[in-house]
């Protein structure tokens, strides 16, 4: 008796070309969240140096005056 075989997954169903365009379509899906991604990352770090810049000045303007307060 001959079995015939399971099909276990349905990707052996699709033809070869349609696979791949499913590859490629997965592929740019990847690229364009890696993409946003990066910018997200960008903008968030633009943000903290934009924080860390008002720091350092505010920082900076303090201890000017407190330099300049105690030569007085």
């Amino acid at each position: 008796m001959a079995r015939e075989p399971e099909i276990k997954h349905g990707i052996f169903s699709k033809p070869l070309p349609e696979i791949l365009d499913d590859i490629e379509a997965a592929a740019a899906d990847a690229r364009k969240a890696a993409d946003e991604a990066r910018t997200a990352g960008e903008r968030a770090a633009d943000d903290v140096m934009r924080r860390l810049r008002k720091l350092f000045l505010t920082m900076a303007k303090d201890i000017t005056e407190e330099l300049s307060d105690g030569k007085k």
